[in-house]
């Protein structure tokens, strides 16, 4: 693949995947050479089966509109000769490189060995925040046009477009991190890498430098910025409601007794041994209530987000008088580290991690904020972790910016993970911390000299108790970690 080759942006409608029997009905082919579109090519194909009705539906294309149509035999020679020696270009070249080829074999002819690229993994990296990349919905947001997706003709065209604008895009990327891409791109599908040696790209970047990566300048994030994160997550949790939940009278009796205990002058450690079904979260739900118009701020952590999200959801059904009370803070895991993403450079890891990297490094290019939370789709939670971290250099501390001009909740419900990386800041607003974090209980242990304040320590019993919960107090986590190392073997 060179500057001189010809791009084959291909685009198959089938009556269903290959593997399921399925068979092509429509092919189209938009032509490109020198960065422009030269020639289109489409076909009608006759599957020789019925097409199926959700098909009919998705596509417009009717059993009339190929029963006259040629078949994939009569076809295959002139598809064949068409995209030989080309650059195969399809929006998941997964789907339609193998399917056309499939076909080909089926019908005992050799099979297209070409370089191929997938541009859905393009426009993930030179796009890196959109909200789908699906291509309906991708070049919509780009001003492209397409009249009637799921039609291979306008789909072709429309790729192809696509296709043009990434390469425009890339253009305007900084050398170095053209570079960048260009040396950890290995893993992308087929041959997508060597679209980024294609590209000139910008000897100057009217940004900074920090190690290995070009970054936008800062700005001062404001309020309405941090108001829209916190709006974003919190929809985020409640996207999947749970059922309605009741606060029971034992529930209510344990917040009582545990905060005439919390409330005393002596600053002490609770652990929690609580029975199945007693409804813990409940329970510390209502007692964060009843101490915050204490005064007390109080930081809820949960073993995972997953957990983090549920107890947010529970807050949000169980005081909606009460509900604004709650928030999920941010923390310095919504933020990339820029040493954390130099370090993950050193080693090649699996796709889809290999794939976020450079969505990252294209995303540094515009970000001002450095918020993962920025990246919508294909970028879950979880990968948050790849690339944040508890310390970020003083030049670009992004989370360090955004927490300026921050009030943190005063009921706060994370994850430990973010409480990990956010625990020096958490400890000068919170006095009091209640964990529910079974298997992070070891993860606590280095924790300690953080520990000066109030602490309720959650744990499910292992073995039989005679009431619902039992409450014990220590004077340092020491004698916590002791205590249940003891009680969980």
């Amino acid at each position: 693949m060179d500057e001189n080759s010809t791009f084959s942006i291909v685009d198959l409608e089938t009556t269903a995947p290959f593997k399921e029997g399925g068979h092509i009905i429509q092919i189209g082919i938009s032509f490109v050479k020198n960065w422009k579109i030269i020639n289109n090519f489409q076909t009608m194909v006759n599957p020789g089966v019925k097409i199926p009705e959700q098909i009919v539906d998705l596509t417009g294309i009717k059993n009339e509109d190929v029963e006259n149509a040629p078949y994939f035999e009569d076809l295959a020679r002139m598809i064949h000769d068409q995209l030989s020696g080309t650059v195969f270009v399809a929006h998941n070249v997964r789907y339609d490189f193998p399917y056309l080829n499939g076909e080909f074999a089926r019908i005992k002819m050799r099979r297209l060995r070409l370089e191929y690229v997938d541009t859905v993994q393009l426009a993930q990296i030179v796009f890196p925040t959109m909200n789908s990349y699906k291509l309906d919905e991708l070049v919509s947001k780009l001003g492209i046009n397409l009249p009637r997706h799921h039609r291979a003709d306008q789909d072709a065209s429309a790729t192809a477009q696509l296709f043009l604008k990434i390469h425009e895009h890339l253009q305007e990327f900084p050398q170095n991190t053209l570079n960048n891409l260009i040396n950890h791109s290995k893993s992308l599908l087929g041959n997508t890498e060597t679209i980024f040696q294609l590209s000139k790209g910008k000897r100057t970047f009217p940004g900074d430098r920090y190690g290995p990566f070009d970054i936008a300048r800062l700005k001062k994030i404001d309020k309405g910025q941090l108001i829209k994160w916190i709006e974003a997550k919190k929809q985020s949790s409640l996207s999947k409601p749970l059922p309605a939940t009741v606060l029971r009278p034992r529930q209510e009796s344990f917040a009582n007794i545990l905060q005439s205990k919390i409330t005393g002058k002596n600053n002490k450690i609770f652990s929690v041994f609580s029975r199945p079904r007693f409804g813990k979260t409940n329970a510390y739900l209502d007692l964060a209530v009843k101490i915050a118009a204490k005064g007390y701020k109080i930081l809820i952590i949960e073993e995972n987000y997953l957990r983090r999200r549920s107890t947010f959801q529970k807050s949000q059904s169980l005081f909606p008088e009460n509900k604004d009370l709650f928030q999920i803070p941010i923390t310095r895991k919504d933020f990339v580290s820029l040493d954390k993403l130099a370090d993950a450079f050193l080693t090649e890891d699996n796709p889809s991690r290999q794939l976020a990297k450079l969505r990252v490094i294209s995303w540094l290019l515009k970000s001002r904020t450095g918020n993962l939370n920025e990246f919508v789709n294909g970028f879950p939670e979880p990968l948050f972790n790849f690339f944040s971290d508890q310390d970020s250099p003083n030049k670009f501390d992004y989370f360090e910016r955004s927490i300026s001009s921050y009030t943190f909740p005063s009921i706060a419900i994370t994850d430990l993970d973010s409480f990990l990386r956010t625990k020096n800041e958490f400890s000068r607003e919170y006095n009091l911390f209640i964990f529910d974090v079974d298997k992070g209980v070891s993860n606590l242990i280095d924790m300690l000299p953080f520990f000066s304040k109030k602490i309720i320590l959650f744990t499910q019993a292992q073995s039989y108790i005679k009431n619902w919960y039992s409450i014990r107090d220590f004077s340092d986590m020491n004698s916590v970690i002791l205590s249940l190392g003891s009680e969980l073997k």
